[in-house]
C-alpha cells in the first residue's frame, strides 16, 4: 500500500505500521520514502552469508532471506542504485539492527540521499525511540563496562518517580565504543577523552568519536520503565549499549544483558519517529508511528515483564 499524500509544511505525520512482523511502505514523495522495518530483518543485505546470532531478540529464529533495503527496492529499483557512503546500502539513511523495528528513511535520488546524509553530519536529523527495560540495581551488571557516569548514579531512576520537571534539560549519555566480545559483535563504551591510553589491545571505533543518547523522558508501570530516547548520529548498538551502561538494559536483549520474556519475544526497541528537512521544499517533516499499547504483541510482552 502507498501513501501519496504529501505531509504539510510542519505537519507531524502519525503512522501506523500494521502487522509487527512485515515491512510496510508507510509514506511516499518524490524524494523520499518513509518504510517500516520489522524486527528480525536486516536494514541491508549481509556482507557475509550467514545471520547473526538470532535474536538478541527471539531464540532460533531464521534471518529473512531479503534485507529492508531488497524489499524496498522490489517497489522501487532507484533506490538500490545510489551511492552511499556504504558498499551496497544504496539510499538507505539509518540502519536499524537486526532485531530492531521501526521507521526508516531512504532517499530516492542522489541528490537528496547526499542532503540528508549532510543533515547528519551536522546534527540535523533526529531520530527518536522508545525501549524497554526491566527493574535493574543500577550500574552494569556485564563485564566490560567501566563505571556509569556520575549523574546516572544509584537511586537517580528510583523512588519517588523521577522525571523531567517543566523546563529541565534531558539527560545524556555520550561515549566512544570500542569492539567487544567473540568476533567483536558487541560494543562497550569508552569512557575516555583524546590523549588517554588504552589497555593492551583496546581500540577505539570511529577514531575514537562520541556519541550521544538523550534521555528525553521515562516513566515506570510496573516491573518495566518505559524511555523516550533521542539520537542524530548513531553506532551499531548505541542505545542497548548505554543503557545497559547505566543499569537499564532492554528487554530480550541477550547481548546486553537484558531480561527475556517468556514465550514468543522480541527486542523491546522500536524506532518510533524522525524529522529532518525536506531537501526540495526546505520545510521541516516529522514523521511518528502510533503508540503500540494496543496492539496485542506489545501486550504479550509487557505482560511478560511483570511475570
Amino acid at each position: 500500500m502507498r501513501g501519496r499524500r504529501e505531509p504539510r509544511p510542519g505537519d507531524i505525520r502519525e503512522l501506523s505500521p500494521g502487522p509487527l512482523g512485515e515491512p510496510r511502505l508507510l509514506a511516499e514523495t518524490g524524494a523520499y520514502l518513509v518504510v517500516y522495518k520489522p524486527p528480525l530483518m536486516h536494514s541491508v543485505p549481509l556482507k557475509k552469508k550467514g545471520a547473526p546470532s538470532p535474536g538478541e531478540g527471539s531464540p532460533g529464529a531464521a534471518a529473512r532471506e531479503i534485507s529492508l533495503l531488497d524489499w524496498c527496492a522490489g517497489l522501487f529499483p532507484e533506490v538500490r542504485d545510489l551511492q552511499n557512503r556504504g558498499q551496497g546500502e544504496g539510499g538507505i539513511l539509518h540502519r536499524l539492527d537486526y532485531d530492531t523495528r521501526g521507521l526508516v528513511l531512504f532517499a530516492r535520488t542522489q541528490e537528496v540521499l547526499e542532503e540528508l546524509l549532510r543533515q547528519q553530519e551536522e546534527g540535523l536529523f533526529f531520530k527518536e525511540y522508545e525501549a524497554l527495560s526491566a527493574e535493574k540495581a543500577p550500574g552494569p551488571s556485564l563485564p566490560g563496562f567501566p563505571p556509569p557516569p556520575a549523574e546516572f548514579s544509584p537511586g537517580i531512576f528510583g523512588e519517588p518517580p523521577w522525571g523531567f520537571g517543566e523546563g529541565e534539560e534531558p539527560r545524556f549519555i555520550e561515549s566512544a565504543f570500542r569492539p567487544y566480545g567473540p568476533g567483536r559483535q558487541a560494543v562497550r563504551p569508552l569512557a575516555w577523552c583524546p590523549g588517554a591510553v588504552l589497555r593492551r589491545g583496546e581500540y577505539a571505533l570511529d577514531r575514537g568519536k562520541p556519541y550521544r543518547t538523550e534521555i528525553r523522558a521515562w516513566e515506570k508501570a510496573g516491573q518495566y520503565r518505559r524511555f523516550i530516547l533521542g539520537i542524530t548520529r548513531g553506532f551499531r548498538h548505541q542505545i542497548r549499549c548505554h543503557l545497559s551502561w547505566i543499569g537499564f538494559p532492554l528487554l530480550n536483549d541477550r547481548r546486553y544483558g537484558g531480561p527475556v520474556t517468556p514465550g514468543p519475544c522480541f527486542l523491546a526497541l522500536r524506532a518510533r519517529g524522525f524529522s529532518f528537512q525536506d531537501p526540495l521544499s526546505r520545510t521541516r517533516r516529522e514523521y511518528r508511528l502510533l503508540p503500540e499499547e494496543e496492539q496485542p504483541d506489545f501486550r504479550r510482552q509487557v505482560e511478560g515483564a511483570g511475570s
